[in-house]
């Protein structure tokens, strides 16, 4: 299934997932207005996430962002990682939701 969201944080920027995946999270795309440093940590933390559970909550799913951010000595500016990870549970959702009717 693909799904996608796009959210725009409260005093932030834009934050936009675009994703293919079935019980795991196959591809992924993090898009936006929001700036990430250095840019080559927007590219690992997308890579860490295919293979994830589709399932996986919102507060795990920060987690592995955090971890992934901290690893690579990243900083984000204009979102958090807690908007990240809501984006990509509501691209999931969305499509899970569509395909119910």
């Amino acid at each position: 299934m693909k799904g996608s969201a796009k959210v725009k944080v409260p005093n932030g920027k834009i934050v936009e997932v675009k994703l293919d995946f079935d019980e795991s999270i196959n591809s992924i795309q993090i898009l936006g207005d929001f700036f990430m440093y250095p840019e080559s940590a927007l590219k690992e933390l997308e890579s860490v996430l295919v293979g994830v559970s589709s399932s996986e909550s919102e507060k795990n799913l920060t987690w592995i962002i955090l971890e992934t951010l901290k690893r690579n000595n990243a900083t984000v500016i204009g979102v958090t990682p807690d908007a990240i990870a809501n984006v990509i549970r509501k691209a999931i959702g969305n499509e899970v939701e569509s395909n119910k009717t």
